[in-house]
């Protein structure tokens, strides 16, 4: 990580997502770089002044704050993942069905969002899709592998 922060660009663009978890409502956006590359993260949730709005701001300080650093987003999704606290459950997007946090949420859909697919793949964070395109792919390789047990091994001998 860098000891000086990156300076901010001028000109961003971005994207607002609404979100549920647990019955909890909130906002997480995103500015991104021309490149793609992510900038910025705000998550807004509760009313001003609430426990959960004060969870929210720490949370996108504190993500920022490594995105200033050059703190790769990997690494950063990687320490949030998993967090687990009240509210939690279902969310409203299907590409995240449930999280075991705001926390928890915001790492998986940034790593839907900014994290390579073998890097996902690596942290368990995948769309339900993706999952199961996944989990298809394991038990035809590990038919094949079956297979390849079963044949004969060394020379076969010529029939004549």
């Amino acid at each position: 990580m860098s000891p000086v922060p990156a300076p901010r660009p001028n000109g961003r663009h971005g994207m607002t997502r609404r979100f549920e978890v647990g019955g909890a409502q909130g906002y997480l956006i995103t500015s991104m770089a021309a490149d793609g590359t992510l900038t910025e993260v705000m998550v807004r949730l509760g009313k001003h002044g609430s426990t959960l709005a004060g969870l929210a701001d720490a949370l996108h300080h504190t993500i920022n704050l490594g995105l200033r650093h050059g703190a790769p987003v990997v690494e950063i999704v990687q320490a949030l993942l998993d967090a687990a606290y009240d509210p939690r459950g279902m969310t409203n997007d299907p590409e995240v069905p449930t999280a075991s946090s705001i926390t928890d949420y915001v790492a998986r859909r940034l790593a839907l969002d900014f994290v390579p697919y073998g890097e996902r793949v690596r942290l368990s964070v995948l769309t339900p899709a993706e999952q199961t395109a996944l989990t298809s792919h394991r038990a035809a390789a590990a038919d094949d592998d079956e297979a390849a047990a079963l044949r004969p091994r060394g020379r076969v001998p010529a029939t004549v």
